[in-house]
């Protein structure tokens, strides 16, 4: 995500002289910077990746040593420690006992907020690679105001086109984490009683989510957000021809006799 959100920072630079038309319900609206448009993705997916890191830390506290239904019974009065210990030798993560066994045996809430914030960036990415495909649509008959670099040859019987391929990457492999948590969502509320015993395919999709994100991000980064270019001639002719320019004419200052502001 860091990478990620750090190539959006430097289109957000790259195209800050860019000024464009924005658009509001999918019509013509005031102006904005093209730079602008990329800052907010990059922050967007900034705060992902801080909610994301948070959640993460639920995970490190574990329910390890208390057996069956969380009284540890039959487990050595050391076993818990010296396992986690032990885990985190193993590992190199800062691992620690469960301040509760009987709810971390019952309850899968820390893994089903993790796999939450991973949704949430799921769908923060697939906004923008929306946004991609609108704004690089055309050329000739859509917005146009992204090439994104050709990745495959478009059409066996439409030369030259360049179809937006990794950015319906990232919508198809965002689609699947929001379907992996779902599933998690499921699992970690049918637990009955003392246990939950859906671990596995929470587990499972948890790996797969992470193991999707990280793949599709490192391609969607560099096949497609390090190579894109701005089409200023069309970004700022759509501008001249939207109406609402006016709008950012009106002086800040001038308020209108006997209103209240």
């Amino acid at each position: 995500m860091g990478e990620l959100a750090s190539a959006l920072h430097e289109k957000a630079v790259e195209f800050d002289d860019i000024v464009k038309s924005g658009r509001t319900h999918l019509q013509d609206a005031v102006p904005v910077r093209l730079g602008q448009e990329f800052g907010g993705y990059a922050k967007a997916v900034e705060r992902d990746a801080a909610r994301i890191c948070q959640a993460a830390e639920g995970l490190r506290r574990l329910g390890i040593g208390g057996t069956a239904t969380g009284t540890g019974l039959n487990a050595h009065p050391e076993y818990p420690v010296r396992m986690v210990r032990k885990l985190s030798e193993l590992t190199g993560l800062e691992l620690y006992e469960s301040d509760d066994r009987f709810e971390s045996m019952q309850s899968m809430a820390d893994a089903a907020h993790f796999s939450s914030t991973l949704r949430v960036l799921a769908v923060t990415l697939t906004r923008i690679a929306n946004d991609f495909r609108l704004l690089a649509s055309g050329p000739s008959t859509g917005l146009d105001e992204l090439r994104l670099p050709p990745v495959q040859p478009g059409s066996s019987i439409m030369p030259g086109k360049v179809n937006p391929v990794l950015a319906e990457m990232l919508n198809m492999t965002m689609f699947h984490v929001q379907g992996d948590d779902l599933t998690i969502s499921l699992a970690a509320q049918a637990g009955q009683l003392e246990l939950n015993v859906m671990m596995p395919i929470i587990a499972h999709n948890l790996f797969e989510s992470m193991q999707v994100i990280i793949g599709s991000l490192r391609a969607f980064t560099e096949k497609c957000v390090r190579g894109l270019k701005a089409n200023r001639e069309k970004a700022e002719g759509w501008l001249a021809k939207n109406a609402i320019i006016i709008t950012a004419l009106n002086p800040s200052s001038a308020t209108p006799p006997g209103l209240p502001w």
